[in-house]
């Protein structure tokens, strides 16, 4: 695996850029490199920062829309994107399995 710091994505390892931001300075990943792990909406993002939490896993919940935008709208129809460092991830995967499967 490697590991594109701009969009904190993991990447297949003979890739030579990352899939998701085209950059092409790609890295082996370090224990606590954030990475991504999903996208969901902000209830479901919610759910599994509490099972990653009571897992005594460290994570991160970025808001999509914006404060100005979820406050117009609600927090309901915000979406979310979940980070866990590296050497969590896959025990995330694992914890998070049916989440994984909705996509």
């Amino acid at each position: 695996m490697l590991y594109c710091k701009n969009c904190m994505r993991l990447c297949d390892a003979g890739s030579l850029k990352c899939p998701n931001c085209k950059k092409k300075k790609l890295l082996a990943p370090k224990e606590n490199d954030p990475v991504y792990l999903m996208t969901k909406d902000a209830i479901t993002a919610a759910i599994i920062e509490d099972i990653l939490s009571q897992n005594n896993i460290p994570n991160l919940k970025q808001g999509l829309s914006g404060s100005l935008i979820t406050a117009y709208v609600g927090y309901s129809r915000e979406t979310c994107r979940i980070f866990v460092p590296y050497g969590a991830y896959e025990k995330s995967k694992e914890l998070l399995g049916n989440f994984f499967d909705e996509q």
